[in-house]
């Protein structure tokens, strides 16, 4: 039988979004095979353990090679390790949702998300760093998933994901980091941020946005963060990715539907620098795509620009576009029948 873990504080709705698996597929397993456990509360909710998101993890690779739930789900984290490690002689099968990789409901603004509990044992961004000093992988990745399920999309951005990020500049500072730490949990953090959007990408229906880093910049973190945001708002993300010529994004504009080209901008960019680029851009797209610009590195004011101080500003942006969008719809609509 798979291991037992202490109790944690995730309800079952958490951990399906830091492990996208189902939440009927999660009570189907436990009420069949006793995993994963959990314990209930005076009010009668079961609450998992954060210990269980590796166990659950495997079993979800296990699962895509064409193993069988009654199967894996009686094997240990290091059984399932073994298990995964042979040659498979079973072709890779899909698996689509409701079966497993279904994730929940976008949320549909900042209140939707989940709070934190009132008391934290500690600093999670000081967890995560210590897994980061100890190249500790397993470590990082359950606490960046942990915080993910705890916070929701917009707050595991804006208190989690950017406090971390922000900690490297201390780090080299206090010359407690160096180049191999910052690459190896930015590499993971990638990964991660990619993972998250793929349930949203998967539904989305709204306007089209290419997300892309000018020329020359190479830093991606920022890029995959608003990625997310506009994913969990129901954009359908062209992702582009970093150091891309500005010929080549008004080229892209010219062959798919977009309303929007938004672009990270790192440090690293000197400003004057990132102001021609963005009035370079402005006179070669339509007029009626907007260009969004957000990042450390973002130049301030510049004509027929919008900039975004934070992942919450971008959401709240999102929002109102939204709102503006269901006001019309319901305007017409009215108009229609009247």
């Amino acid at each position: 039988m798979p291991h037992r873990t202490r109790p944690g504080s995730l309800t079952i709705g958490a951990l399906s979004r830091a492990t996208g698996i189902h939440v009927g597929t999660l009570r189907t397993w436990e009420r069949r095979y006793e995993f994963p456990a959990s314990v209930r509360k005076p009010s009668g909710h079961r609450l998992y353990s954060v210990d269980e998101i590796p166990h659950l993890l495997r079993v979800k690779d296990a699962l895509v090679l064409g193993h069988q739930p009654a199967q894996v789900l009686k094997l240990s984290s290091r059984e399932i390790e073994s298990l995964l490690a042979l040659p498979s002689a079973i072709t890779p099968i899909p698996i689509t949702p409701p079966t497993l990789t279904a994730a929940p409901s976008a949320p549909t603004g900042p209140t939707a998300e989940p709070r934190r509990p009132a008391t934290t044992a500690a600093d999670p961004v000081t967890d995560l760093m210590r897994s980061v000093l100890s190249f500790d992988r397993a470590g990082l990745d359950r606490g960046l998933r942990a915080e993910w399920a705890s916070l929701g999309p917009i707050r595991f951005l804006e208190d989690c994901a950017g406090p971390f990020i922000d900690g490297f500049g201390r780090g080299w500072r206090a010359g407690t980091l160096q180049v191999r730490h910052e690459h190896f949990a930015t590499a993971l953090l990638a990964d991660l941020l990619r993972e998250l959007r793929r349930p949203y990408d998967d539904r989305a229906t709204g306007p089209g946005v290419a997300m892309a880093t000018f020329p020359g910049d190479r830093h991606e973190i920022g890029l995959l963060m608003a990625s997310l945001i506009c994913a969990v708002r129901g954009w359908r993300v062209l992702y582009v990715g970093v150091d891309t010529p500005i010929d080549q994004i008004a080229a892209l504009a010219r062959e798919v539907p977009l309303s929007a080209v938004a672009l990270s901008v790192s440090p690293t960019v000197p400003r004057s620098y990132a102001i021609a680029l963005a009035l370079d851009l402005r006179g070669e797209l339509p007029e009626g795509i907007a260009i969004w610009l957000g990042g450390r590195g973002a130049p301030g004011s510049s004509p027929g620009v919008v900039q975004f101080a934070g992942a919450g500003d971008l959401d709240r942006h999102l929002a109102a576009i939204a709102a503006g969008r269901d006001a019309t719809a319901a305007t017409s609509a009215g108009s229609s029948s009247a």
